[in-house]
């Protein structure tokens, strides 16, 4: 079987191979870190090689850094027992098995976009310059941090210096500071400021972050669960501070609640109940409906049109007054 019209989709061992998905060669394989595409899928009698896994067929991209292009040309000459070089190393019509790629969710469609907020900062003193930035996921955090640097440098640092001088300028928002001398910015400067940006997160970082989470809640349950028990009075204070973290405790419970049918059984006609009542709710409301968010009993949000002006369900509908 040969499969390369773009788009097709070819499943071994739960993974699905889709023609023209994007990769990156696996740690291990001769294109290791490499970018590309899969170019065809052959299996059974169509194979190129006796593997018993599908042959995937796949186009590579040259490396573009200088360090990535040397260290493909030391692993090909290497494997070969002879020099050679990117001009050398075939990127094109390369056959993989499947552990030898990772396939990438295309990154418009298949991503998280939560906002960061970067705080930078950036200096001048007499000619030497620095900088550093830091990430964070609540705008309160990098607020506080900035408040905290700019305290710092207000009191021990170099700006009550320059305050004294007739050039000395400011200039703030509120989530930025920077001060200078006038004529003097690249030798004498400070600044602080907090840049809003959107995050690309893949579903496996966020996967990661859900577990963590997780993790942390069912710890909690712990610590609850046995907090009044009295065999805990047993127990030294540093051996129940290092029982209530031990990261053992979440891995073994999805390990039993795995095993726990009636867990499960519960689960999945829960799942059903309220599949039910969202089913019934959509097959009740009209096609236009766009349901209200954080509101249990949602009403419509509405689209525009003079149809939502005169609907029951409309959230801004406002009553007949006389």
């Amino acid at each position: 079987m040969i499969i390369n019209r773009i788009g097709a989709e070819f499943e071994y061992e739960g993974v699905t191979y889709v023609v023209g998905a994007s990769i990156v060669g696996m740690p291990g394989s001769e294109y290791e870190g490499l970018y590309g595409s899969i170019t065809e899928i052959r299996d059974g009698g169509d194979k190129d090689t006796e593997n018993e896994p599908p042959d995937i067929y796949c186009s590579f991209e040259p490396p573009m850094i200088p360090y990535d292009v040397k260290e493909l040309e030391e692993r090909f000459s290497e494997l070969y027992q002879n020099p050679k070089t990117i001009d050398d190393i075939v990127l094109d019509l390369v056959i993989m098995a499947p552990e030898m790629i990772c396939l990438f969710d295309d990154l418009k469609e298949c991503r998280h976009h939560p906002m960061v907020f970067i705080l930078a900062e950036d200096w001048a003193v007499e000619g030497e310059h620095g900088s550093s930035s830091e990430v964070y996921t609540d705008f309160d955090d990098a607020k506080r941090l900035l408040v905290q640097k700019l305290e710092e440098e207000l009191e021990n640092g170099c700006i009550p210096r320059w305050a004294g001088y007739g050039n000395f300028v400011v200039h703030s928002t509120a989530d930025s500071y920077e001060c200078y001398i006038d004529g003097e910015y690249c030798e004498n400067h400070y600044s602080l400021s907090i840049i809003t940006q959107k995050l690309c997160a893949s579903n496996r970082f966020v996967r990661e972050l859900a577990e963590i989470h997780k993790a942390s809640c069912q710890l909690e349950d712990f610590v609850s669960q046995v907090s009044d028990w009295d065999e805990i009075a047993k127990l030294t204070d540093e051996k129940y501070g290092r029982m209530v973290h031990d990261p053992r405790f979440p891995e073994r419970l999805q390990n039993a609640l795995g095993k726990n049918d009636h867990y499960w059984e519960s689960y999945w006609e829960t799942v059903s109940e309220v599949a039910h009542e969202l089913v019934n709710e959509y097959l009740e409301k009209p096609d236009c409906y766009k349901p209200e968010t954080d509101n249990p009993y949602p009403l419509c949000v509405g689209n525009g049109t003079k149809k939502c002006r005169e609907c029951c369900l409309w959230v801004d509908l406002q009553p007949d007054i006389e």
